[in-house]
């Protein structure tokens, strides 16, 4: 008899054990603040993307194949700067692409930026080829500097005084109205084919910023930042930087092809962002 009810509490625990192996086992479902973070994708800044057109236009120049390289930048993302308004931002700048005016009675600060890589340049409709409707971009402003910023000006060299100077000498020595041209341009720009979407196009129309600066605050001393911000894609013939090789003995013009997601204007030394645009 008690050798029965032994067995019968046997065969009871391991009926009870099978059942408990049957159930599932419980997921843990962490909350999103428990997981750990996934680390951001990498944008490339001014540094990055200057050293990447230098790279490809020794490569150019050399004539040497950097495709295999190339491939790498191909759906990397980026954020430049492009500062304009150097030096006093209180004063209109010379015509061109890049126009900053304040006015102090109404005290109102305008910004325009209007893209002036297009397809316009020989070069670049022949880098286009069949099936590219616009190229909107911009040339990069002082591409040697691979930080934005307003550099010194220089101080022009002491002129002697009037009664020791010829007439000639003295002309010499007046410092030229305006700095000579560098013949290095890098420029960034978005290819449009005409099966892509037309409200991504800016179609010749500049961006543009009117902003009311409160009593007191003055317009940036350092100029503005153009901030274009986006993803890098390939160009027709496959690369995402081209350059024009024209002369030995100068460097190439060089484009870096791109999608712009972000475009807006900034102020350097307090990061405030005056106006932004997001893709159409």
């Amino acid at each position: 008899m008690c050798g029965l009810l032994w067995a019968g509490l046997l065969v009871a625990g391991c009926g009870r054990d099978a059942d408990q192996a049957e159930q599932p086992t419980a997921v843990v479902n962490n909350s999103a603040a428990e997981r750990p973070a996934l680390p951001a994708a990498e944008s490339l800044g001014r540094a990055a993307l200057l050293q990447a057109a230098a790279r490809a236009a020794s490569a150019a120049a050399l004539g040497s194949d950097d495709g295999a390289a190339q491939k790498s930048l191909e759906g990397k993302v980026f954020e430049l700067r492009i500062r304009f308004g150097c030096p006093g931002a209180a004063q209109p700048e010379a015509p061109g692409p890049f126009r900053i005016r304040f006015e102090p009675d109404s005290r109102t600060l305008r910004l325009s930026a209007a893209p002036h890589l297009t397809l316009e340049e020989p070069w670049i409709a022949k880098l286009a080829g069949e099936g590219v409707e616009a190229v909107e971009g911009f040339w990069m402003r002082r591409p040697w500097l691979l930080e934005p910023g307003c550099p010194p000006t220089p101080a022009p060299p002491p002129a002697p005084a009037p009664e020791e100077a010829a007439p000639a000498e003295r002309a010499q020595a007046e410092p030229p109205a305006e700095p000579p041209a560098s013949g290095e341009r890098v420029g960034i720009a978005q290819f449009f084919t005409d099966a892509d979407s037309r409200t991504r196009r800016r179609d010749r129309r500049a961006y543009e910023a009117t902003v009311t600066l409160p009593e007191g605050q003055q317009p940036s001393p350092q100029g503005y930042d153009l901030v274009l911000s986006g993803r890098l894609t390939e160009l027709p013939g496959g690369r995402v930087i081209a350059c024009n090789v024209t002369s030995a003995d100068a460097p190439p013009d060089c484009v870096i092809a791109v999608q712009f997601d972000r475009v807006r204007f900034e102020r350097p030394d307090t990061k405030e962002v005056l106006a932004e645009w997001g893709a159409g």
